[in-house]
């Protein structure tokens, strides 16, 4: 089990700027990067191959722009894939590297003030970004399944029902993964009914630990809206909102 801790001051906000740097690259060229950080081509490309680096206090004013809802939504829209209505394509998101590395460092600065202990998502497609939150920010987690673990004889259940189509989902969790004094960041790749979001919270507080947090890469529409609060009230953040077209 890893060792609970916390993300200090000790945070390196050059080197995070250099990480997004260097996967914005990928989907742009210097001169938009220079365009819309304002900062020459010469500084971005020497910061990008390690000739340099950012003082702390320039950094920490990169890292906002970087992480601007405008320089997300660019992004994403490069990448980002709704196939009909409201059916959105994940797999070029939630297993690019890139894509998060900028969701992780983002839910790494929304969260390191927040003394979680422990990160709980589900199988299967959330388990990326959640490795990565779960790395940046020194927490253990625990991946809720859909099936009982091979290994482990007793279990903490919930059933539930899901939106689309609509059927009966069994989550569990092996017992003693999660402690009674735990505070916990739920992190999953999509959030749409919150339906999935809820079950997840009742399960953290059957295993007597506290849901504290929640982060999403996609939120589609407003519905999840009401069932997020309740379980974590405002302590929120989503990388990036869809419109619903329904």
């Amino acid at each position: 089990m890893i060792m609970k801790s916390y993300v200090d001051e000790g945070v390196d906000y050059a080197d995070l700027v250099v990480e997004l740097l260097v996967s914005l690259k990928k989907f742009m060229k210097f001169k938009e990067l220079e365009t819309l950080l304002g900062i020459s081509t010469p500084t971005l490309w020497r910061y990008i191959h390690g000739d340099i680096k950012p003082s702390q206090d320039r950094a920490k004013t990169m890292l906002s722009r970087l992480l601007s809802i405008d320089i997300i939504e660019l992004l994403l829209s490069r990448v980002l894939k709704i196939m009909d209505s409201d059916i959105v394509s994940l797999y070029p998101i939630v297993y690019n590297v890139d894509i998060l590395t900028f969701a992780s460092i983002d839910a790494m600065i929304w969260g390191k003030d927040r003394r979680f202990t422990a990160l709980v998502t589900v199988e299967v497609d959330g388990i990326p970004l959640a490795t990565m939150i779960a790395k940046r920010l020194g927490l253990k987690m625990a991946v809720v399944k859909k099936k009982k673990e091979v290994g482990f004889s007793k279990f903490i259940e919930l059933s539930y029902v899901t939106s689309m189509p609509p059927e009966i989902v069994t989550l569990y969790l092996p017992e003693g993964v999660l402690e009674p004094d735990d505070r916990v960041l739920i992190v999953d790749d999509l959030v749409r009914s919150g339906r999935t979001t809820s079950a997840l919270c009742e399960l953290v507080k059957k295993c007597g630990a506290r849901p504290e947090g929640f982060y999403a890469l996609i939120a589609i529409g407003d519905t999840w809206r009401r069932a997020v609060e309740q379980c974590v009230s405002s302590n929120y953040k989503i990388l990036y909102s869809v419109r619903s077209s329904s």
